[in-house]
């Protein structure tokens, strides 16, 4: 049962973004433009509905006065989401909150009470964003509090005799249904977003694939404000890895590049993306506004010892980023990983020569000793 209701809160967390470590909290990011739009239009229709409803027969005396009031101060609200930037936040919960209590006071001064069961429906609508864009707390607050208002409703229009038993009942169970629609279809949204951002892992590391990578430079690049850009990029390797392989196993080639990514995150400390290219090549990749340390980087890397005491190959590029369109940010991505695998190369060249000069002075030493001994 543990391990359901475990399962069950990681969906939860996947939808409302925290599954990635991105926790969902008050000061989170908010719906992007067009869903904030959508909600302000929304609102703003909704308030409509309710100005046209205040005078109908459907409410009398200081209920009409009230829903005409609260649907008022819809028309506002709704245009006020339409144009702000600052619709996220502990902004979205108290929009939530206030839109609750609206739509509490016009259901609730209803004279009609069976359809104010179905108006409740209102409540699914809001359920949508606050799955959306609020953390997982005030989302299921939201849903205990309309489910609790419905059970009011329904139990107040049993009091008054709106309808047989049976009807009121009927009502209830379809708009609890209602209720866990637009939940259920956000929860499978998030399995597949959570399956969507598996693709873009490596199964052994944990790291981001060559395709992650590629995403990930891809929202970077519209953080950086300066003018000139450049796209820094460290390209990694394991020396002599297949020895690893065909000498302890591949089980131990595994260790050595989880040992390897484990690393490489340590020392990037979320400056750098790291991904994992593929066999025993890694890449450190970062877009920056200026000149950054990607020679350094590749240096202090290829001075540490892995399990066993392998050691690392690096090579070091960075290509200009001319604009932030996807082909752009492909194209200089492709380039930075060229040039940096053409100079990790080049750096095994030279390890490989500078270990065959070792060698031969090596003996030549030793015939020197034999001839002088001799």
């Amino acid at each position: 049962m543990a391990t359901i209701s475990a399962s069950w809160v990681d969906r939860l967390r996947s939808v409302l973004g925290e599954h990635d470590g991105t926790a969902a909290s008050s000061d989170r990011s908010g719906p992007n433009t067009l869903t904030r739009v959508v909600v302000g239009i929304g609102t703003i229709v909704i308030g409509v509905i309710g100005l046209l409803s205040a005078p109908s027969e459907e409410y009398s005396g200081w209920g009409a006065v009230v829903t005409a009031v609260v649907s008022s101060t819809s028309l506002p609200v709704g245009i006020w989401i339409c144009v702000t930037h600052r619709f996220r936040g502990r902004v979205v919960v108290a929009f939530v909150a206030w839109a609750d209590v609206s739509i509490t006071l016009c259901m609730l001064l209803k004279e009609d009470r069976l359809t104010a069961i179905g108006g409740t429906a209102l409540f699914a609508v809001l359920t949508t964003l606050a799955v959306i864009a609020t953390p997982l707390a005030a989302c299921l607050t939201h849903m205990l509090y309309s489910t609790v208002v419905l059970a009011v409703i329904a139990v107040n229009a049993v009091l008054w005799q709106a309808a047989s038993l049976w009807v009121i009942a009927a009502h209830t169970l379809t708009m609890l249904l209602v209720f866990l629609t637009p939940f259920v279809l956000l929860v499978h949204l998030g399995e597949l977003r959570g399956q969507a951002r598996q693709s873009l892992l490596d199964p052994l590391t944990g790291l981001l694939n060559r395709r992650g990578l590629e995403d990930a430079l891809l929202r970077l690049a519209h953080r950086v404000d300066g003018d000139t850009t450049l796209l820094e990029t460290v390209v990694v390797d394991v020396d002599d890895f297949k020895s690893v392989n065909d000498r302890w196993g591949h089980h131990v080639g595994d260790t050595v590049l989880t040992d390897l990514a484990r690393h490489l995150t340590v020392v990037t400390a979320g400056r750098w993306v790291v991904a994992r290219l593929g066999g025993d090549e890694f890449a450190c990749t970062r877009v920056t506004d200026g000149p950054g340390a990607a020679d350094e980087l590749a240096a202090s890397l290829t001075r540490v010892s892995m399990v066993a005491g392998y050691t690392m190959s690096a090579g070091a590029a960075d290509v200009p980023l001319p604009d932030r369109s996807p082909a752009a940010v492909t194209e200089a991505m492709t380039a930075a990983l060229r040039a940096a695998d053409k100079r990790l190369y080049d750096s095994k060249s030279r390890k490989a020569r500078g270990a065959d000069d070792h060698a031969r002075g090596h003996r030549g030493r030793r015939g020197d000793d034999a001839n002088a001994t001799g």
